[in-house]
């Protein structure tokens, strides 16, 4: 297909192919391969940020816990937890109690995030450090005791600080147990942290770490976050809140405010806690930008450049071969008048002048030839207008046979009567496609008249597929394949020939059979002599087969114990529209 095209296409397809378009493809090789390491930094630093925010929580977490279990080891705590209400006063209970304080006063000078500390012995008194919180912590004491000593986190969750301000913490519940005695409770330990604080210590260790870090539980609420105004609600984008309680991945890619964000997650153990570390990844490709504009100034300056190269190198050479094409052109639409207009004697010239001498030969050349053809044809023409005219072939044999009717030569008369159908569809108002139930009645005359001729030295039968008897075939197909048979297979046979005519059809094709007893196929020299004598009815049949349908059409000698068996299969055709086909059919 290249090969046919202009050389002005050439051109320009040479130029897209070999200077365009590679350089579109390396400049978004390039812009891609950026795009992919500065979103895979993206994914980088989102799982930096999460895996140092969660070491930092986790720190934080395992601190507090520790804290928790040193109460269970530590002589001062088993002396408050067990102490009966006589113990209260003793001495030796002060002296544990102000161990107490002075080991949680340093913890909450240590750690800013903790808020206070809350000691319930299992008689009922209690031991508060920090500031008087007072919150809904009910379910959380139920939590600790179904741990049996496991400490238990709770979600977010908001207190009344000192009787009036408000303030949200997360706290750590533990029931604390006997050590001689581990399944036996003494006592419960609540350790509040302050979410916001908590939240910005875990930040500030991670200053050189990029996006947003927040922490929700497993039911979508939030635990920590930047703004302090959504701890303890549920998260408000349900997508990410779906991909936490449901989603298999770890990443999450998403859009909001018209940017792409990329999500990770991690669960944090011991607790019903998620880490998520959130990065834009717009904001990490925005150097991308200068890159682009660069890549697009350098395909304009490059197509620029291209154009400039295309229009002079078009005004010297291809405009003249477009001419030259055009004047050849012009020839081929049989205008003799095609003259090219030499401006130099370069190659192209020489060309031209080459194209101007050919026309002149040329039209010589036709004005003795085609006054040789004109003649011949209008001889072919009379010859043609002397024969006798079909239709008044096919009315004077009607005429014949009614005569022969009112004579009472009855079978005469049918026989004229089959003879005028074959000529009927001879004519068949100039198509050359019938149905096969009309080829079929047009084969079974033909076969009668021929048994009128020969007698009981032929016998014949015919079938065909009921299914196909509206399908197109080209008219007389069958006519030269039994003419074949009688004319040759049946030709001094000692026993009664008998033609089989099988028409059915199979898958898209429909299959016709041929089968008789004679002779069989003739040797080639016979086949040269019967050409001789006008035997060119197959070859025609196939030549015509081939004009109708092409290579779908194929003519079969198949194997017979007896005579001949020829098989043709055509592709099935549901209407007449078809071009014209030579109607040559036997001798």
């Amino acid at each position: 297909m290249i090969r046919n095209w202009g050389l002005k296409n050439k051109f320009v397809t040479v130029f897209l192919l070999l200077i365009t378009l590679p350089t579109f493809i390396i400049g978004c090789i390039i812009y891609y391969q950026t795009t992919t390491v500065f979103k895979q930094q993206a994914e980088k630093n989102a799982v930096d940020k999460l895996e140092k925010n969660e070491d930092n929580l986790t720190s934080l977490i395992r601190g507090i816990e520790n804290m928790s279990s040193y109460m269970i080891y530590e002589k001062n705590f088993r002396t408050f937890f067990t102490a009966t209400e006589e113990d209260l006063t003793q001495a030796e209970y002060k002296e544990a109690v102000a161990g107490i304080n002075g080991y949680f006063t340093f913890q909450l000078m240590s750690h800013s995030y903790i808020d206070s500390i809350l000691l319930v012995a299992n008689d009922g008194h209690v031991l508060e450090i920090g500031s008087h919180l007072i919150g809904n912590e009910v379910s959380m004491n139920q939590g600790a005791r179904e741990l049996e000593g496991r400490p238990y986190w709770s979600n977010t969750y908001q207190v009344i600080e000192n009787g009036s301000a408000k303030k949200n913490v997360v706290s750590l519940t533990r029931v604390i147990n006997d050590i001689n005695h581990i399944n036996t409770p003494i006592g419960m330990v609540r350790i509040r942290l302050d979410e916001s604080k908590l939240y910005k210590t875990i930040e500030s260790n991670s200053i050189n770490q990029t996006g947003d870090y927040f922490v929700l539980n497993k039911k979508g609420e939030v635990v920590l976050h930047q703004n302090p105004s959504l701890a303890g609600k549920p998260f408000p984008d349900s997508k990410i809140t779906g991909w936490i309680l449901n989603g298999k991945n770890k990443t999450l890619k998403t859009k909001a405010d018209q940017s792409d964000y990329l999500l990770v997650k991690k669960a944090i153990t011991g607790t019903d806690w998620v880490s998520i570390a959130m990065v834009n990844e717009g904001e990490v490709v925005k150097s991308l930008y200068n890159v682009r504009g660069l890549f697009v100034f350098m395909i304009l300056l490059l197509l620029a450049l291209g154009a400039l190269a295309f229009v002079g190198f078009y005004q010297s050479f291809i405009r003249r071969i477009v001419e030259l094409t055009k004047q050849t052109k012009q020839l081929g639409e049989g205008d003799f008048s095609a003259k090219v207009q030499i401006s130099s004697q370069d190659e192209i010239g020489k060309l031209g002048l080459r194209f101007n001498q050919m026309v002149t030969t040329i039209q010589n050349y036709i004005n003795r030839e085609y006054k040789l053809k004109i003649k011949q044809r209008e001889s072919e023409l009379k010859a043609l207008q002397s024969q006798i005219d079909p239709h008044f072939l096919y009315n004077t044999l009607d005429m014949i046979r009614w005569t022969a009717r009112l004579e009472k030569a009855m079978e005469t008369g049918q026989l004229i009567e089959r003879l005028s159908k074959i000529f009927r569809m001879n004519l068949n108002m100039g198509k050359m496609w019938v149905k096969v139930e009309e080829e079929i009645h047009y084969i079974q005359n033909y076969l009668e008249l021929q048994k009128s001729r020969i007698g009981n030295r032929l016998n014949y039968s015919v079938f065909y597929d009921d299914q196909i008897k509206d399908i197109y075939i080209i008219k007389q197909i069958l006519q030269p394949l039994v003419e074949n048979s009688i004319l040759h297979g049946f030709k001094n046979l000692p026993r009664q020939g008998v033609i089989q005519i099988r028409m059915f059809k199979v898958d898209e094709e429909i299959w016709i059979d041929v089968i008789d007893n004679g002779w069989g196929f003739k040797s080639e020299k016979q086949d040269e002599d019967d050409k001789r004598k006008g035997g060119y009815a197959i070859p025609n049949l196939i030549d015509r087969l081939e004009m109708a349908f092409g290579e779908e059409a194929k003519f079969e000698l198949l194997d017979s114990l007896a005579g001949t068996w020829i098989r043709l299969k055509l592709p099935i055709s549901e209407n007449d529209n078809r071009n014209l086909i030579p109607n040559e059919t036997g001798e």
